[in-house]
């Protein structure tokens, strides 16, 4: 089962930040990371559509330039808003890279700033249109994340050629991981923030976790 550290294990160090993802490297199988577009048009990390509750800042992440954003001090932690290039250069050869993608039309700039690197990309998102597109114009594994168990669900995802998809862990059951093996889809659950649970959702053979913090991942 594939551990994947959600935002770099927000439940431990401070969200998509660099030291976050560096942190979830030594002890994920993959680093998940939230990616959007700023307002002087670089791709940046970060989760939140407004930098309101991350930052002493007010105001959408869209409408800062990535120098303010960089000189902003993310959850405390010293650092800024970091860019999609900072963040792959963070990420070392064998640990894999999940980017949510929290808008349209990034797709094209992830691929130039992908170009060239050893990372192992897998692109997710909630926006079926978006992960379609994804789909259909690259190579990389697409994850598509549900919000309910349905059998519609399934088929939407195997339908736009997607890898697996991402339910919260509360809509997992046995028939939806059946369901979803049978369509050739992966299971991963989230947010996982506990060993009880993860261990569980193990032998119910989902294919990996979304977990808040390494001590949530069985053998991590």
């Amino acid at each position: 089962m594939r551990c994947i550290a959600h935002r770099g294990f927000a439940g431990l160090y401070p969200e998509n930040t660099l030291t976050a993802v560096r942190q979830a490297a030594a002890q994920a199988d993959m680093i998940e990371v939230d990616v959007r577009r700023c307002g002087s048009g670089e791709l940046v990390v970060f989760h939140d559509e407004t930098v309101d509750r991350l930052t002493d800042e007010t105001g959408a992440v869209a409408d800062y330039s990535v120098e303010e954003l960089a000189a902003m001090n993310v959850d405390g932690s010293g650092e800024g808003v970091p860019t999609l290039s900072a963040v792959l250069d963070a990420v070392p050869p064998a640990v894999g890279l999940n980017l949510e993608l929290k808008e349209s039309g990034l797709i094209e700039d992830i691929q130039a700033a992908v170009a060239g690197t050893d990372v192992d990309v897998w692109l997710s998102s909630f926006d079926t249109d978006v992960v379609g597109t994804a789909a259909e114009t690259t190579d990389w594994p697409v994850v598509l994340i549900v919000e309910d168990a349905s059998e519609a669900a399934i088929e939407r995802a195997a339908g736009i050629g997607c890898a697996g998809i991402a339910p919260h862990w509360r809509l997992i059951d046995f028939a939806l991981i059946e369901r979803a093996h049978r369509s050739d889809l992966s299971v991963y659950a989230w947010p996982i923030n506990d060993i009880e649970r993860a261990e569980s959702l193990e032998k119910m053979d989902v294919d990996g976790i979304v977990a808040e913090e390494p001590t949530a991942c069985p053998g991590h």
